[in-house]
């Protein structure tokens, strides 16, 4: 597999005028529905690091294709936002598949190191400031770029969301209240924008300096900016810091001073807290799916299987936002 891989990505490179010697081809582990490899190209008098990121064919219902990821990349990477430089592109026609190939960012993506180790520290300390103000430079991309894209509005959103919730037939009345709650909620007027889908740690890189990119764009789609914001904010994504409302590492106000800073339109601390909820809904609801997929036979992962205790946990975090003064 390794060396056929490496046969490909060299030929691909040719095309792009990288000529050198694909050494140190690795898997890397990262999401279920995508298979991520990093790599080096040696050449005459150094060696340069890069990734490929393409389809595995398994990808969920709500994933956009792998080449239209990296068109996204190139587009918002023009407005100044983190994310890294895309080198090559494939289609599904092509021997490398629905993929494309960037290059390399230095930096840690996993949650918990970010967390606890100390060469990480002091990079948290304008981390939620940081991740503010590239995300409201995303948000400001034109979405006429991006008619390849899904565009649904919050309600609309929210009508599949349930939709879906009901055809496993697992009652819950913590879901059934939230999707009425909802449904009476202000979540900002503001007009559409380019929304990641799945913006928080783990999908951002980080060094000892800080922000240095957003990745995995499988999510992102066209609707209301400001669920990005949400997202982040839910407690699923604090990986036990609960006290740190922005992604277990800092504070509600300290995100939204860097959005507002790039933004016209300015987010206050109620409008997020709806987008919490709607967050914590969809999560809950995107575990019923994953935890399907294994229990139908569709997926044999014990990954997804685990993912399912995680519903309850959802329904706990709606309760502690709506009902015991969560934040």
């Amino acid at each position: 597999m390794s060396q056929e891989l490496g046969n490909l990505l060299s030929k691909k490179l040719d095309s792009e005028s990288i000529n050198g010697e694909i050494i140190n081809l690795e898997p890397l582990t990262g999401g279920a529905s995508k298979e991520i490899w990093k790599f080096e190209v040696k050449l005459k008098d150094k060696s340069e690091k890069y990734i490929l990121r393409r389809g595995s064919g398994i990808e969920g219902p709500l994933a956009i294709k792998t080449s239209d990821e990296a068109q996204i990349q190139k587009t918002v990477r023009k407005l100044g936002a983190l994310v890294p430089e895309i080198i090559s592109v494939s289609s599904l026609s092509e021997p490398l598949g629905d993929s494309y190939i960037m290059k390399f960012v230095e930096g840690e993506t996993i949650a918990r190191k970010i967390l606890r180790d100390a060469e990480y520290k002091n990079a948290l300390q304008n981390l939620a400031f940081e991740c503010g103000e590239s995300i409201a430079k995303i948000h400001q991309a034109d979405i006429a770029e991006f008619s390849f894209l899904p565009k649904k509005t919050v309600k609309e959103q929210l009508s599949d969301l349930y939709e879906t919730y009901t055809l496993f037939d697992q009652p819950s009345p913590v879901f059934e209240y939230t999707y009425l709650w909802l449904k009476e909620q202000n979540f900002g007027e503001i007009d559409d924008a380019l929304v990641h889908g799945d913006f928080r740690l783990g999908n951002i890189i980080v060094s000892q300096d800080g922000l240095q990119s957003i990745i995995d764009w499988e999510l992102a789609h066209v609707g209301n900016p400001l669920q990005d914001l949400g997202w982040i904010c839910g407690n699923s994504w604090r990986f036990g810091n609960t006290d740190k409302v922005v992604g277990g590492f800092g504070d509600l106000e300290d995100l939204l001073d860097g959005y507002n800073s790039v933004s016209e339109y300015q987010v206050d601390a109620e409008t997020v807290k709806a987008w919490q909820v709607f967050g914590t809904f969809r999560w809950g609801v995107i575990c019923l799916i994953q935890a399907s997929a294994h229990l139908n036979g569709t997926i044999n992962s014990v990954e997804k299987a685990a993912i399912g205790r995680r519903v309850s946990e959802t329904e706990i975090d709606i309760v502690d936002l709506l009902f015991l003064g969560g934040r």
